[in-house]
């Protein structure tokens, strides 16, 4: 992206984003972040956004909108989801591998030294071996964090709850029978939480498939989890793995973000993929065709010739083959290589 600040705004700030970017015309390329509607990068705003940032402000979902004559790219989008996991034993550490395999940031909270090591084991990022009240207290939530409460006791459930429903969460969910779920909330209402946040809670956890073992019982939770992340009108934005590859690159890469679809294509509208000078790639925008671009863009895309916009000549060669699939929207940090249907 070209300005670290971008990454600061994803990285420190809670709330809903709007990614807009200029897909034609003089200013093609130009972007702008808001956040809840207000633009947060760049920190200088060009002059060129002012006409059009009511409109920004009025977009529901992502796609392309036509303000002021020009066509300008929207994807709406969360900050990096988040994971929080109270409670260590076998359910706890097969729902922390099964996260980390579908590539969400894990923090998991346990008060016994030998089961907060089994939690780093299966792969959490940090592991806070704290009372469970201690070490929520160091974790402030946020609109994309994900809370699974699966601790050994009762009493262990309802301190975590008593401090989780006090914070911002976009999901709550504590393993337990329908029983014990109705005793959880009839304590937790006594304890003057907020009702409209206890109705909210997920108890019993998980999607309802049987589950019986603790690796079946880990996949029910992460199913709810990922079909409550996905369930609004929103792109993936930029994932954990994109934002640190994008972060540690030095040398020029091209972000690819699908502006548009048809036909099967697999992957959604704003799905990106980086595409690194040795022709590794991180993230993908579709299957078929789409699997080798990344070794023939990586080369090309930064290869003389270039044409009078500063572009690779090889680069838009390589996108031809891309056209009729795709509509993409190719970013180099400081050009734009635009490929659309014809």
């Amino acid at each position: 992206m070209g300005n670290r600040s971008f990454f600061n705004a994803l990285h420190d700030r809670e709330g809903d984003f709007l990614l807009a970017t200029v897909l034609e015309g003089p200013s093609q390329g130009e972007r702008v972040l808001l956040r809840n509607t207000a633009p947060v990068w760049p920190e200088k705003l060009p002059a060129f956004w002012g006409e059009h940032l009511p409109a920004l402000a009025a977009v529901t979902s992502s796609g392309i909108l036509k303000s002021a004559g020009h066509r300008i790219f929207v994807e709406r989008f969360g900050a990096a989801p988040r994971l929080v996991v109270c409670g260590g034993g076998h359910v706890g550490a097969s729902v922390v591998r099964l996260a980390k395999l579908l590539g969400l940031p894990v923090t998991a909270l346990e008060d016994r030294p030998e089961f907060a090591e089994e939690l780093r084991q299966a792969g959490a990022d940090a592991v806070l071996c704290l009372p469970f009240t201690e070490g929520l207290a160091q974790i402030p939530g946020g609109q994309e964090t994900y809370f699974v409460v699966v601790t050994r006791a009762h009493s262990c459930d309802i301190a975590c709850l008593r401090s989780i429903l006090q914070k911002p969460a976009a999901y709550v969910g504590m393993m337990g029978s329908r029983k014990r779920a109705a005793l959880v909330h009839t304590q937790l209402a006594e304890l003057g939480l907020p009702q409209e946040r206890i109705d909210a809670l997920h108890a019993p956890i998980g999607l309802s498939i049987g589950a019986k073992t603790a690796q079946e019982i880990a996949l029910s939770i992460l199913a709810e989890i990922v079909s409550v992340k996905n369930s609004r009108q929103q792109t993936e934005g930029f994932s954990p793995a994109l934002l640190a590859a994008l972060e540690q690159q030095t040398a020029p890469a091209v972000l690819a973000t699908i502006v548009g679809r048809h036909g099967s294509t697999p992957r959604e509208e704003g799905s990106k993929m980086l595409v690194l000078p040795d022709g590794s790639a991180v993230g993908s925008v579709g299957g078929g065709i789409m699997g080798v671009v990344p070794g023939v863009m990586g080369v090309a895309a930064f290869a003389p010739p270039l044409d009078d916009a500063g572009n690779s000549v090889k680069a838009q060669a390589a996108l031809s083959d891309i056209v009729g699939r795709l509509n993409l929207n190719i970013f180099h940090p400081r050009k734009s290589i635009l490929a659309e249907q014809a």
